[in-house]
């Protein structure tokens, strides 16, 4: 018999359970919150496989789990397995590449738009003076229209982001480690190195993977290469940007913006960003929607199937 852990409770979990044959035993944490890791090593200890939901498994907790035969991850990244170890154990890893793409990419077009029209702003001051004071440049932002998106990093997530901002007649250019012709030609995309890039787009959206290749990707020679009328966006991993770099270049409107959700050292956020008007936060959101939650799980579920089966 088949023994199955999820580690937190996640939207349509009892219902994607029901795809198990009904001899496989499946426990699900009935909190939201993670497991402290004495309880997901106790948990664990007899199970066959885990459904991952940000835990940390380091090569001690695998050593801990003599019968697992695959973690399915919640997610894209993998920084919080130990991958190295999982292969010496034979334990097969999966994730979810495709499932979490469109909302995430939404996500950075919504940050966008945030950034741009001041939204945030104007939504503290309508709730901070009640009645306000319109004047014809209350609040006053600027038109995504037109302006040139650099997308750096043009996978799944990247392509999509390309394809949203052409409702917003937005000319296109990015960095990837390898060209993707037929990506260029579906988007009219423009290839450009990195400093390149970040010295002509207004604005620049990270959308590539973390660890220590990308680690502080954008620090503070990246962001003097940018405009001062720029914006950065990243949805992709906290470790990408100098966080330290990047709220001191906003504090002394080096650039003009930023849209973030994800941290250097999440889930605590830098408390200089915090204190700034010009940048707009949201907690690790990207695939926080209904439809991509249930589909993450089913799909999470059925990787487990198809390892187990």
């Amino acid at each position: 018999m088949e023994r199955i852990i999820v580690t937190r409770n996640i939207p349509g979990v009892k219902e994607a359970a029901k795809q198990l044959p009904q001899d496989w035993e499946v426990w699900v944490n009935p909190s939201e919150s993670s497991l402290s890791r004495d309880e997901l090593l106790e948990r664990s200890a007899n199970a066959t496989a885990l459904l991952v939901v940000g835990d940390q498994i380091d090569r001690e907790a695998l050593s801990l789990m003599p019968h697992v035969k695959v973690l399915s991850n919640y997610g894209v990244g993998l920084d919080n397995i130990d991958l190295a170890a999982a292969e010496e154990k034979g334990v097969i890893v999966k994730n979810l590449p495709n499932e979490v793409s469109y909302s995430t990419a939404e996500l950075a077009i919504a940050l966008m738009l945030a950034c741009v029209r001041r939204i945030p702003e104007a939504d503290r001051l309508v709730r901070r003076e009640n009645p306000f004071s319109w004047t014809p440049t209350i609040v006053i932002g600027n038109n995504l229209q037109g302006k040139t998106l650099g997308i750096i990093g043009f996978g799944r997530i990247g392509q999509l982001v390309a394809k949203m901002a052409q409702a917003f007649d937005m000319p296109i250019i990015y960095y990837n480690r390898s060209r993707k012709p037929e990506a260029e030609k579906l988007y009219n995309a423009q290839y450009r190195d990195l400093p390149d890039l970040l010295k002509e787009a207004d604005v620049v959206s990270l959308h590539v993977p973390g660890g220590s290749e990308t680690q502080n990707l954008i620090g503070e020679p990246e962001l003097q290469l940018m405009k001062s009328s720029a914006m950065l966006i990243n949805v992709a991993r906290g470790t990408v940007v100098d966080e330290a770099a990047l709220a001191a270049a906003l504090k002394e409107k080096r650039i003009a913006a930023a849209g973030l959700d994800v941290y250097q050292n999440e889930p605590a956020v830098n408390p200089e960003l915090i204190a700034l008007d010009n940048v707009v936060l949201t907690p690790h959101i990207g695939t926080t929607t209904w439809e991509t939650r249930t589909a993450m799980t089913k799909k999470a579920i059925d990787n487990i199937y198809q390892v187990l089966k």
